[in-house]
């Protein structure tokens, strides 16, 4: 299960609204136990891909979020982006970039992908899924989630 605050949620909906109709995407920071990813911080980065379809998130702020949290004791559990018009549901191009080039080897093992829908920005549609390996449909499995007020 995917644990969130409401507060991190809406910073999320909020990034993705600021950039529609481009797609957008972030950082999910936190802690992960055997059950649950649970994410006390949400981090914006750069899309390098001005894109309606994809994003190509800027590895140079990956890593500096990424030294940045680990010395405080937390890591990157997962990354968020939104469809600005289409479901919320891993696209190929999503999976491809999930793996290192060529392999079906993930880039992240154990992340959780958040993707948000604003096809309806008045009524957001949140969903997260975590990758079994390969690059086939049924290695996408849909996680549970929990936005706590």
């Amino acid at each position: 299960m995917l644990q969130l605050n409401s507060s991190d949620y809406q910073k999320i909906v909020a990034h993705g609204l600021r950039g529609k109709p481009l797609e957008i995407c972030g950082l999910l920071v936190g802690h992960q136990t055997e059950t649950d990813t649970i994410v006390s911080e949400v981090h914006e980065v750069d899309s390098k891909d001005l894109s309606e379809k994809t994003y190509n998130m800027d590895a140079l702020k990956y890593m500096k979020i990424d030294t940045d949290v680990q010395k405080r004791g937390l890591k990157i559990v997962g990354i968020y982006h939104t469809h600005p018009a289409t479901e919320p549901y891993p696209s190929p191009t999503d999976m491809e970039r999930a793996h290192w080039e060529g392999t079906e080897d993930l880039l992240f093992p154990g992340y959780s992908y958040l993707i948000v829908s604003l096809r309806d920005p008045e009524n957001p549609e949140p969903r997260s899924y975590k990758l079994e390996g390969k690059r086939r449909p049924e290695d996408v499995r849909e996680e549970s989630i929990n936005i706590a007020q």
